[in-house]
């Protein structure tokens, strides 16, 4: 309790008052009675009492104990929110770091020569061990050499490009130089294909529109026709046909003339000739003095056939009787009765 000055004037030369015990109170403000652990209240020394008036009662109040809770709350708060922000960046860092994620900065750049200019050859190598990320563009000045594989998930834009082996499902081509080997699945060329070299296909090869060749065409293997097969001028060394062979116009054969020889039947000073080949052809036979019936004439293929082929052999004129005599490498005519002096001719067709 704080007492309150006297309005009267204070005395040097008398003692100072004595302690003023402070009683309990009850709730309606009266002061209760303790007789026995009150003292007795000494007499004053001085002429100056201390009435009533004199004395403030303090009240306690319950204002300054909120705020002071609410200063200690705010204080709490804020130091869980910075240890809060404190081990969200140290758990941030620690998973960077066990994703291998390096972050450098650009003072560290700079002494090792990387920075945001031109690439140049600094003699600095720059060496990143785990996996690196870059979020913006990335400019190198200089060749770059990968060792492992290069993935890209957009789109790849390429001056110039020569590349060993390429690997690739969907492909857009506007001009593909190609010098060495080349293995594709599926080739879908929309326009034209030039190959100034050998072209070699392996296997089955579909044409669903017109085939132009300009030049000669040498198929080694068989050659399947299931439409029409339409050509001027037609030149093989064998030809098979398992059905029906319709051919509109004339029949010619070509090769070497096989060898004849005149025989015993023509006389002293008779002989042969032939014209044609191995298929088709003419024996012209000169009787001369003395002829006889027998060997007129001996013919020898110029390419045996597998078996004795069928021979065909009609006279020109008028020879009487005659017959021959066949095998794989040839075949022989004769005559039943002595021809007169003079010229003779028999035409032959030979088939296998």
């Amino acid at each position: 309790m704080a007492n309150a000055p006297s309005s009267e004037p204070k005395d040097q030369t008398t003692d100072t008052p004595a302690p003023e015990v402070l009683k309990p109170r009850a709730d309606d403000g009266s002061e209760t009675s303790d007789t026995s652990t009150s003292a007795p209240k000494p007499e004053p020394t001085t002429s100056h009492k201390l009435t009533p008036r004199n004395h403030r009662t303090y009240h306690v109040s319950h204002k300054a104990t909120f705020i002071g809770l609410a200063v200690v709350v705010v204080v709490l708060a804020l130091n869980a929110a910075v240890i809060t922000f404190v081990l969200k960046s140290q758990s941030k860092s620690k998973a960077q770091s066990s994703q291998g994620a390096v972050t450098v900065s650009q003072a560290a750049l700079d002494k090792l020569g990387v920075n945001q200019s031109s690439g140049g050859d600094l003699g600095v190598q720059l060496v990143v061990n785990p996996d690196a990320k870059f979020n913006g563009k990335l400019t190198i000045g200089g060749d770059t050499s990968i060792g492992g594989q290069l993935k890209l998930n957009s789109k790849l834009t390429a001056t110039d490009a020569s590349l060993a082996q390429l690997e690739a499902g969907n492909t857009s081509l506007q001009k593909l130089n190609v010098n060495g080997d080349t293995t594709t699945g599926n080739l879908n060329l929309r326009q034209d294909l030039l190959v100034t070299g050998t072209s070699r296909l392996q296997g089955p090869t579909i044409m669903s529109q017109l085939l132009t060749v300009n030049n000669n065409v040498n198929i080694a293997g068989t050659l399947s026709v299931g439409g029409t097969l339409a050509v001027n001028s037609l030149h093989v060394s064998t030809i098979v046909v398992d059905s029906t062979a319709t051919i509109g116009g004339h029949i010619i054969t070509s090769g070497a003339a096989p060898g004849v020889s005149s025989g015993s039947g023509l006389g002293s000073n008779g002989t042969v000739s032939i014209s044609g080949n191995d298929q088709a052809g003419t024996v012209g036979v000169n009787a001369g003095v003395g002829a006889s019936g027998g060997l007129v004439a001996n013919v020898s293929f110029h390419s045996r056939y597998a078996t004795a082929p069928h021979v065909v052999v009609t006279p020109i004129g008028n020879v009487g009787t005659f017959y021959i005599n066949r095998n794989s490498g040839g075949f022989s005519i004769f005559v039943g009765n002595a021809l007169s002096p003079g010229g003779y001719a028999f035409d032959y067709v030979v088939e296998q």
